[in-house]
């Protein structure tokens, strides 16, 4: 049996820490290496991991502070022939391990095995969780990983698992940037890695205001936007960009556009905003959209508008997915 390292790092988890543990030992695959990294927390989440008395179980301290960091403190202990992550809050189906590690084992290398996501809370979950969990589902079903990655991060952070030699080959978590998960998923898209997915439920996420993601600025939408957007430029550095939207998050994109010394053509369909200048940039009406070039929309509108929009994108010699990216 194959040994997998899981890596969780930990702050002051003990009112969910106990659930995330068992979940771990009652995996039908039992031939893991669970490298816990004590981020400097301040409850009792130490003496609850060292009540299980499992050789398994490793505990190490942060030798920085973060969630990157203490991944990186993490990489240092792998011991294991596989990888993956596990956050201290969530909670794993007792056959994730078996399911991700048989694709691996059934895949070329350069493979990550991946699956379906469910988010839990103990307050009714907002229409925003429910949203990105579909999409996330659908994502994963439909095999879109790569073609929606400017969208949003389109692998949860802690459901992945890959072979450790792929794993040290990209340089594990060493020269990752925060949003750390979303980085990682660029830096497999570059490397060549395959997604693969199993058609079943291998997280259980679970939300509550304590959450990582809610509170440190490192996981709020600027962060995501400086990090996706250069990778965008290289991508397309040979075509001139073409941006559609000039409401909050196009005037983010353009920011970022121009602290990059990135040309770039803006466009609306909203006539208030036409004719205006932002960031030394005339916003021009979209019927005079340049034809195949690369393009970034900054809107989502609903399902009617938003086909209404791609099929006028598509007479332009633009593709969704492909040289045209929802951000």
């Amino acid at each position: 049996m194959s040994t997998i390292s899981i890596i969780t790092p930990f702050k002051d988890a003990a009112p969910y820490l106990k659930d995330c543990i068992d979940s771990i030992c009652r995996q039908n695959h039992d031939d893991w290496q669970l490298i816990a990294i004590n981020d400097h927390s301040d409850d009792e989440s130490v003496d609850i991991l060292k009540s299980y008395n499992d050789p398994r179980i490793e505990i190490y301290t942060n030798k920085g502070k973060g969630i990157l960091p203490a991944l990186q403190t993490a990489q240092e202990y792998i011991k294991g022939s596989h990888v993956t992550r596990m956050d201290a809050d969530d909670i794993m189906p007792k056959y994730k391990l078996k399911v991700l590690i048989d694709i691996i084992n059934t895949s070329s290398s350069l493979t990550i095995a991946t699956g379906l996501v469910k988010y839990s809370s103990d307050a009714p979950l907002s229409q925003g969780y429910l949203s990105y969990e579909s999409w996330l589902n659908e994502t994963a079903e439909k095999d879109l990983f790569y073609q929606r990655i400017y969208r949003e991060c389109v692998v949860a952070s802690p459901n992945w698992l890959m072979h450790r030699q792929d794993f040290d080959s990209m340089g594990g978590f060493k020269h990752l940037s925060y949003p750390e998960d979303y980085d990682m998923v660029f830096k497999w898209r570059e490397a060549g890695f395959k997604i693969k997915s199993v058609d079943s439920i291998t997280h259980h996420w679970r939300e509550h205001p304590q959450r990582t993601s809610r509170n440190s600025d490192t996981y709020q939408q600027d962060s995501f936007f400086r990090l996706k957007t250069p990778y965008f430029i290289e991508e397309f550095k040979n075509r001139r960009i073409q941006l559609i939207g000039a409401k909050k998050k196009g005037k983010l994109i353009a920011q970022i556009l121009k602290e990059h010394h990135c040309e770039f053509d803006w466009y609306e369909k909203d006539e208030a905003l036409i004719g205006q200048e932002l960031f030394s940039k005339e916003i021009r009406d979209i019927q005079f959209l340049k034809k195949e070039e690369a393009c970034i929309l900054s809107i989502y509108p609903d399902v009617h508008l938003r086909a209404e929009l791609e099929a006028y994108i598509t007479k332009r010699g633009y593709y969704i997915g492909a040289n045209a990216h929802y951000f």
